[in-house]
């Protein structure tokens, strides 16, 4: 047995969990108030801080299974004090909830250096939400941030189709880069909780950093190969 503990999720922490569900169905909980998140490609890693502290770790096999028991009820309550299992209570009904084995989650190293980089973009969620906007109506799945007449712009675009409509946008480049700029990413990969971000670039490493502005979260997500600087 564990020490009884009882906490509730706020709003913030289910749209981390929420946000972290379209990263990856799994999550393995650790001990603390930091959450992280990894892809089955390994090629999306998420970190948060959360007001709240988990006493223990444990395993989540269905994070949207269990994120839809949070919504069963109001004000639900997670009690820990069994070693297999947590219980969420609301008033006089109950869920019991299994741990997943952690052998059989997808969950980030225990240890990340994240690497150094060579270029910084300031992107603001209203540019973001357009980019994607236009991804969606024009079915196009690759952005792109480049150069163009000495203005750095972010497209949404098809790299595979050289007839491909395009939806471009300026972005501010915060400093200088070593050299031009030519970052592809997928637009399947860009998964982040809406807001500004600060994105750093680096292109020895061909990762992408994400670090929202206001909430204590961020992302590093894999260049696409065919990036250049």
């Amino acid at each position: 047995m564990i020490r009884r503990v009882k906490m509730k999720l706020s709003k913030e922490t289910e749209d981390v969990l929420k946000n972290f569900a379209d990263i990856n169905q799994n999550i393995l909980v650790e001990k603390g108030n930091v959450l992280r998140t990894v892809s089955t490609m390994k090629n999306i890693l998420g970190r948060a801080e959360i007001t709240e502290a988990f006493p223990k770790q444990f395993g989540i096999y269905d994070l949207n299974e269990f994120l839809g028991v949070l919504t069963m009820s109001e004000d639900p309550e997670i009690h820990f004090e069994n070693e297999s299992y947590l219980t969420i209570e609301s008033g006089r009904s109950s869920v019991k909830y299994f741990h997943s084995d952690p052998s059989i989650i997808v969950s980030p190293p225990d240890t990340f250096s994240p690497p150094e980089t060579n270029c910084k973009f300031s992107i603001t969620n209203k540019l973001l939400t357009a980019v994607a906007k236009a991804c969606a109506v024009l079915q196009l799945p690759d952005v792109v941030i480049r150069e163009e007449n000495s203005t750095t712009v972010m497209v949404a675009t098809d790299l595979k189709n050289t007839t491909s409509h395009e939806y471009k946008v300026e972005v501010t480049m915060v400093g200088n880069s070593n050299g031009p700029v030519d970052l592809h990413f997928k637009i399947d990969n860009l998964k982040m909780i809406p807001g500004d971000y600060e994105l750093h670039i680096s292109t020895e490493k061909n990762v992408s950093h994400w670090v929202h502005t206001t909430l204590a979260i961020q992302y590093w997500i894999a260049l696409e190969q065919s990036s250049g600087q």
